[in-house]
């Protein structure tokens, strides 16, 4: 697998928005592309929700995280 980005101290946010914009949004066959984060050995989840924390920062979650919060009851906890 060859990354695109591999960055020590974490994405920036100018960094996500040139990986992005070479992104094309259809795929070849005019279905739109979707963004997926890797959940550990290769599963990925596509991501579902994008905001941000008490410090500005972006936070993106997964599909596959927001259901294990859930299922462990600590999903209010979270998003309050």
């Amino acid at each position: 697998m060859d990354f695109i980005a591999d960055s020590p101290d974490g994405i920036t946010v100018r960094e996500l928005r040139n990986l992005l914009s070479q992104v094309p949004e259809t795929k070849e066959d005019g279905t739109p592309a979707y963004v997926f984060l890797n959940c550990g050995n290769l599963q990925t989840s596509p991501l579902k929700i994008a905001t941000l924390d008490e410090d500005d920062d972006l936070l993106l979650i997964p599909e596959f995280w927001q259901a294990v919060m859930e299922d462990l009851g600590s999903w209010e906890d979270f998003v309050e």
